[in-house]
């Protein structure tokens, strides 16, 4: 197999989309986000990096499901997504990196050789949200709208490890985290149908509520990817400059 280092820094500065395009799994969500220009005038660093696959650490309740939990509607089982938690998580960082100016290869496009390179490894501790149905409907404005409330809990939790190859020293070892748990109003009823016990059809906010699920999961990841980036921008211009002397 011919062995290539991936070029991203040649990427335009213009947003990219994270996307997820190789499906090796039967679900129907994607994970990725649109990633931000990078502010000033790029930077092309000498030293690459050698991104390898990051481990799926996470709880196995947050990948399987359980019929012991009630209640409850997951997203970030293995079998929603198309592609595997590990490697779109890998993949966005990637890109994420290559944005901000660095050469970036993977665990399977190895030439560096002799040449002077970062080695970067992650564990993915935590990759989940979760749905729950309030059990108390709220009248709103005491008029016949009827809502029903749902609490969305999200958390994705991140460490990476930075290490210089050349070295063999650890230079970075750090947990990035980004959670948040709050209620919406998740669908307005029919009040009298309410009243009389009848059953009220929930299959349009369901493919709603889905989307909005994932898409918190996307912004979550997006805060703890681009925290990360940063700092490794940070420890790493000096270390660049060292390293291609």
């Amino acid at each position: 197999m011919k062995k290539i280092l991936y070029k991203f820094a040649m990427l335009p500065i213009a947003a990219i989309l994270v996307a997820t395009i190789i499906s090796s799994c039967s679900g129907p969500h994607a994970i990725g986000y649109s990633i931000d220009p990078i502010e000033g005038f790029p930077i092309k660093y000498a030293t690459p990096l050698l991104v390898r696959n990051f481990a799926d650490e996470r709880p196995v309740r947050e990948r399987f499901y359980s019929n012991q939990i009630d209640n409850f509607d997951f997203y970030s089982l293995d079998k929603d997504f198309k592609v595997p938690v590990d490697k779109s998580i890998t993949k966005a960082f990637q890109i994420e990196l290559a944005n901000a100016g660095f050469e970036v290869a993977d665990a399977g496009n190895f030439i560096i050789g002799d040449k002077p390179y970062i080695r970067i490894t992650g564990d993915i501790l935590h990759f989940n949200v979760i749905r729950q149905t309030l059990p108390i409907a709220t009248i709103q404005h005491k008029k016949k709208s009827l809502w029903k409330r749902q609490q969305f809990t999200v958390l994705v939790s991140i460490r990476i490890k930075v290490i210089n190859a050349k070295a063999r020293k650890l230079i970075m070892d750090h947990t990035y985290t980004s959670n948040d748990s709050f209620d919406l109003r998740s669908e307005m009823i029919d009040v009298k149908a309410y009243t009389e016990g009848k059953p009220i059809e929930k299959s349009k906010w369901q493919s709603a509520g889905d989307d909005y699920s994932v898409q918190l999961l996307n912004a979550h990841l997006k805060k703890v990817l681009v925290k990360a980036r940063q700092d490794i921008v940070k420890l790493l211009t000096p270390v660049d400059l060292k390293l291609s002397e």
